[in-house]
């Protein structure tokens, strides 16, 4: 008798054989992401909070959009971008014609534009004494 452990080990052998590589799935997009403007570049390297692109820009990014970097190829993503120009905070990224957006706890645990956390503002500090 072949225990059930044996059998999904093997499965993912003969898969990974295969070419069947096991990716990352897609996360079902919370909020519209088509207002804000897209940027493509080629990815160089990962970085600690995301990638950077061989033009120098760093791409922050949620942890459930890294698996769909790919060093080498280009990345086109949904993002804002500051003011120098240098770092883009990546809200949603293209994977082929797929939209692919950060999973909900990503988007739970922010802090990126578009989370709750990021989101904060003081209004105290705001008002007039």
């Amino acid at each position: 008798m072949i225990s059930s452990r044996f059998l999904a080990v093997l499965g993912l052998v003969v898969g990974l054989y295969a070419g069947h590589i096991p990716s990352a799935s897609a996360a079902e997009c919370q909020y519209d992401v088509h207002a804000v403007p897209v940027y493509t570049g080629v990815v160089s390297r990962i970085i600690g909070d995301g990638v950077l692109f061989t033009d120098g820009r760093a791409v922050i990014m949620p942890e459930s959009l890294l698996p769909f970097m790919r060093l080498d190829k280009e990345a086109k993503l949904h993002g804002l971008i500051s003011t120098d120009g240098q770092k883009i905070w990546a809200l949603a990224l293209y994977d082929g014609d797929k939209l692919v957006c950060p999973s909900a706890l990503d988007v739970r645990k922010g802090a990126y534009p578009g989370s709750p956390a990021y989101d904060v503002i003081d209004h105290k500090a705001a008002e007039a004494p």
